[in-house]
Order: C-alpha cells, then sequence, then structure tokens
C-alpha cells in the first residue's frame, strides 16, 4: 500500500539578473512550489547580486535539468527542509491509477502517515460500478465514450475502467442493451433470482470494511502508534471478522470470543478497574452497531442491480409494443440511451457514497498539505491544477 510522499526541499542561488528566467523555467517544468523562508533570504549587499528562491520539489532530477536548460547564472542543492515548515506531499500513482485519485481529493490530501487508497479503488470502484450497470452492451458504449473523451476531460478515463467491468457483469447477468436473457447469463438472472444479487454486495462490503480496518491498523504502525492501536483497535477488527466468518461456519465464534479477550485484556491493561470493563464493552457494542450498518449499506448496490434490470425490462416491453422495423430500432437505441444517462449518474453517486461514507471513514485522515507547483508563466493560481503530473 502505497502513502504521500513529502516533496524535496531546495535552495536557489542565481545572479539577481537571472531570478526571472529561474522562475519562468520552474514555472515551465511544473516540479517547483515556491516557499520565501526568511532565514535564506539574502541579506545586506548580497540582495544587488544574488537572489535566493526556496520552496519544494517533487522531482529532484526535474528540476535541476529545467536550471541548467534555463542558462541562468544559478545554481540548487538540497539541504535538510527548516523544522518550521510542514512539507506538501505528494501521491506517486502510475498514470493509470491516477483518475482515481479523485476520491481521496474530495475529502482532502492523505496525511503523512495515512495510506493512500488510490491504488485499491483501481478495482473497488469499478466493481461497485459495473455491479449496479451490468450490460454488455451500455458498458461498450461507456468504454467507447471514454477513450473519446478523455483526451479533453481526463476525469472521464473513470468511465473506461466503469464501462469494462459493466460489460464483464453484463455477461454475468446475462443483460445486453437493455435485454435480460440475450446472452447466457454466467451466474443469475437478476430479475429471476433477486435475493443472491442482494447479498453478495453485503459480503463484498464486508471485505472491504475489514481492509479499511486493517489499513487503519497499518498507519498507526507507520506512525508509531500500533500500541495504542492493539490496545484500543485489535480485539474489535478479530470481533467483526469473526462475526463475518460465522456466517460461513460456526468456527468464526472462535474469533469473536478472541476479539472480546483482546479488547479487555488491551482495556485492562491500560486502566486496571473494574469499571472499565463494562466501559469497553458498550464502547465495542456501539462501534459494532456503526460498522454492521455501514456493512448492510452495501446492500443498495445489489438494490440499484435490480432497479437497472426492472428498467430495462420496462424499456424491452414497451418497445415490444411497438412493433418490428425502423421504430422498434431507433425507440430501444433511445431507451438505451436514456438508461445510461439515469444509470450513470445513479450508480457514480452510490460509488462514491459508498467509497466516502462506509470504507473511507475507517481508516483515512486528510491532514496532509497538496503540493501545488509553480503556475505557469503569466498563468493564475488556478492554473495550478492544470500542469504536469510530475
Amino acid at each position: 500500500m502505497m502513502r504521500p510522499q513529502p516533496a524535496v526541499w531546495f535552495e536557489i542561488i542565481a545572479a539577481v539578473s537571472g531570478k526571472r528566467k529561474v522562475l519562468d523555467s520552474l514555472a515551465a517544468a511544473g516540479c517547483a512550489e515556491i516557499e520565501p523562508f526568511a532565514k535564506c533570504r539574502a541579506t545586506g549587499a548580497e540582495q544587488a547580486i544574488f537572489a535566493r528562491i526556496t520552496g519544494w520539489t517533487s522531482d529532484v532530477a526535474r528540476l535541476a535539468a529545467c536550471l541548467e536548460r534555463s542558462h541562468a547564472p544559478a545554481v540548487v542543492h538540497f539541504p535538510k527542509a527548516p523544522e518550521e515548515l510542514l512539507p506538501p506531499l505528494i501521491l506517486t500513482n502510475p498514470g493509470w491509477v491516477q483518475p482515481f485519485e479523485i476520491f481521496a481529493r474530495l475529502v482532502g490530501m492523505p496525511g503523512r502517515f495515512s495510506a493512500d487508497p488510490s491504488g485499491l479503488l483501481l478495482f473497488v470502484a469499478p466493481i461497485l460500478f459495473g455491479y449496479m450497470f451490468g450490460d454488455v452492451i451500455q458498458g461498450l458504449a461507456l468504454v467507447v465514450i471514454g477513450l473519446a473523451l478523455q483526451w479533453r476531460w481526463p476525469m472521464l478515463r473513470l468511465l473506461v475502467a466503469g464501462g469494462i467491468s459493466a460489460m464483464v457483469f453484463g455477461f454475468v447477468f446475462g443483460a445486453a442493451g437493455g435485454m435480460h436473457g440475450a446472452l447466457s447469463p454466467l451466474w443469475v438472472d437478476p430479475l429471476a433470482e433477486p435475493l443472491p444479487v442482494l447479498l453478495v454486495p453485503i459480503a463484498f462490503g464486508g471485505a472491504l470494511l475489514t481492509i479499511g480496518l486493517a489499513l487503519n491498523a497499518l498507519e498507526t504502525y507507520w506512525s508509531g502508534r500500533i500500541r495504542n492501536w492493539l490496545r484500543h483497535d485489535a480485539g474489535f477488527l478479530t470481533l467483526y471478522v469473526g462475526l463475518l466468518l460465522t456466517l460461513l461456519h460456526r468456527a468464526g465464534w472462535v474469533l469473536v470470543i478472541i476479539g472480546l479477550g483482546i479488547q479487555l485484556v488491551g482495556r485492562l491493561s491500560q486502566e486496571p478497574r473494574i469499571g472499565v470493563v463494562f466501559e469497553s464493552l458498550g464502547e465495542l457494542v456501539e462501534k459494532l452497531v456503526q460498522i454492521l450498518i455501514n456493512t448492510l449499506s452495501f446492500v443498495r448496490v445489489g438494490a440499484f442491480a435490480l432497479a437497472h434490470a426492472g428498467l430495462s425490462s420496462a424499456l424491452v416491453s414497451m418497445v415490444e409494443g411497438v412493433g418490428s422495423g425502423s421504430g422498434y430500432v431507433l425507440l430501444l437505441i433511445a431507451g438505451n440511451a436514456l438508461i445510461i444517462v439515469i444509470e450513470v449518474l445513479a450508480a457514480s453517486i452510490q460509488t462514491t457514497r459508498l467509497v466516502l461514507f462506509e470504507f473511507f471513514t475507517r481508516f483515512f485522515e486528510s491532514t496532509g498539505r497538496e503540493f501545488h507547483p509553480l503556475p505557469p508563466t503569466g498563468g493564475s493560481p488556478e492554473e495550478i491544477r492544470n500542469v504536469q503530473r510530475t
């Protein structure tokens, strides 16, 4: 699991006459955030000859190279960052993961010791979206739209992943072009067997929330607070996993008992008095009720899968009343287009809601400061986000 990386502090000493050229070069490279620091400023007679430029960089090699290309009389070095300053953080994901950073950025920048969930969401978000939108033809339409418009609106790259997932679940549910039963389903027809369609997302939600609790443990390890986690949260994680396993096998009750024991021992080791036992049990019950509600929230994924199947079935019934011919084809195309618009909005909203309010609440801390590169020459601060990622 990746986590945000701090930017590197740099100091550039340039001739006053070359300062503008240096700043223009840094802006063009998009790898430097300027942060003036009083202790690094030129003083006295130096101000007439030298200019000191300080800040943060996301790429040391790129900054040095762009400075060399500027041909400005300047030198750069990378000392230890001043302790008074908080370094901005950088998400170092490959290009095919970057579109999924939008979920984290809706909340804020992950902290220095927080996990960056973007790589995990590369799989989670399309699965949730595709399950609610299972249709081979409609999924193919999303892929085509995403590929055609991704260069103009990079966010639409999410449609490509979601469309591929929708195509996969289209084969799973046997749906194509709004017609359920057009293909032989690899699993079930949602309208014929709705119960499994509702239960599977709950199981998926339980697994996802377990991963969220595990990420919280990983974050406490990174930040040196693992002992505190062992006392307060290790028992809860064990208990929750045990309860999930009891749905499959009675052996899960062993984990429930172990988790309860870990929770009580952890709290008593911190504060050895009898009242702590009842306090700990009360807190445990409250947390358990909350996470069980969070788990059941994933049933909405199955509900929207059934709604999609029902809407498609209504479309087919309406179109069949027209008979055959060009009117049939045109109405089928228009109906599919309408379903795509409605379901893309619905599935996107539900996927975002589940990720932010059910999954992220288990571990995500938006305590970091985002790296903002120097905007292009003559540009405004709003143009910062359009600078090429490094």
